[in-house]
């Protein structure tokens, strides 16, 4: 079970279009609960094992966002999400990967990205068969890689054939999901895949051998999960935005002090085992506030520009203006970076 980044990439271009134009792309106004506090609105993927799910567990937004109703609400499709955010129906979305995210900006969507959940590191990768001579990249020229057409894979893939100077034509694509990638494996149909867990680290069991990692591209090609804010309504209620952080900062904090109840946590929030979700935990690096406003995350002051999260959604424009899921690549994307917030916290200001 993956987190909502993986979601087709096509949908998160065209789904975004197609579902602002039947949502508007008017601020909106914050839905209201019967009593006097507000409704705050914090919608989620299956976000898989993060500390997010512990948080979640634990009731910390609720205990940190003081002064207002909060609702969890799950979405299956980042689309739907980001369209609820651009009504001003929805306050906060989280473990939105970069692509989907920079497709929304692209869209119009009125976000900021606030809280970089989690990178991934480890957790997926391009497994090849063991003997089947294919020791890099350069090896599988003319040969076919399996993955899932349409998530974030082929822009990892592609941003480490350009690294490496090999044409963009000179490797295959063959779609197929991750369950077909791992009967196709045990059956000896393929040597190659880029696949995440659980089937990455299957395949890694029977005969395979990672030959690349999120983390060898992810000065160029950093794959996140992100936490937005609608702009709008960010501006108007500061300190629920500020008590969000804290929740999630809250849940960083509880998964390592309380590593095994946390881990439990996720995993029945998720709906996986904990097995899985420890499996799931040893691919990523888990951002405290402090790591936040530092460069390997959304940066503060003049160094947002040049921070991590930035570069991430930067790439993933230009990469999905390449296969033209957006009409032109959106400018200066640290203008959608807004590290206030994550700094506030991790300062007690």
């Amino acid at each position: 079970m993956r987190k909502g980044l993986r979601a087709s990439l096509a949908a998160a271009g065209v789904g975004i279009a197609t579902s602002l134009l039947l949502a508007g792309c008017g601020g909106g106004s914050a839905p209201t609960s019967t009593k006097s506090e507000p409704t705050v609105v914090i919608g989620y993927e299956n976000n898989g094992a993060d500390p997010e799910m512990a948080a979640m567990a634990e009731g910390y937004f609720q205990k940190y966002m003081k002064g207002a109703h909060v609702e969890l609400r799950y979405f299956s499709s980042g689309p739907a999400s980001l369209a609820a955010l651009a009504s001003g129906s929805l306050q906060f979305m989280t473990g939105l990967g970069n692509p989907p995210a920079a497709a929304a900006i692209g869209q119009g969507v009125p976000l900021k990205v606030i809280w970089a959940q989690e990178r991934y590191t480890t957790d997926e990768g391009l497994v090849v068969r063991q003997g089947s001579g294919v020791h890099s990249l350069k090896d599988l020229e003319g040969k076919s890689i399996a993955l899932v057409v349409g998530s974030t894979s082929p822009f990892e893939v592609a941003t480490a054939m350009a690294q490496q100077g090999i044409p963009a034509s000179a490797i295959k694509f063959a779609n197929m999901s991750p369950p077909d990638m791992v009967s196709a494996w045990e059956r000896g149909e393929i040597d190659a895949a880029y696949v995440w867990d659980p089937a990455f680290d299957t395949m890694l069991r029977h005969q395979g051998q990672a030959i690349l990692y999120d983390q060898d591209v992810a000065r160029q090609a950093p794959i996140f999960n992100l936490a937005v804010v609608q702009s709008s309504w960010a501006k108007a209620h500061r300190q629920l935005v500020i008590g969000f952080i804290k929740a999630e900062q809250a849940g960083v904090a509880f998964y390592r002090s309380h590593p095994a109840q946390a881990v439990r946590d996720m995993a029945k929030e998720a709906g996986i085992t904990v097995a899985l979700a420890r499996t799931e935990l040893k691919g990523y690096k888990i951002y405290t506030a402090q790591d936040e406003i530092g460069p390997d995350g959304l940066g503060q002051g003049k160094g947002v520009k040049d921070a991590l999260v930035t570069v991430s959604l930067s790439s993933a424009a230009k990469y999905l203006y390449s296969i033209r899921q957006i009409s032109s690549p959106p400018g200066d994307m640290s203008s959608y970076v807004d590290p206030s917030y994550a700094q506030t916290v991790a300062t007690g200001q």
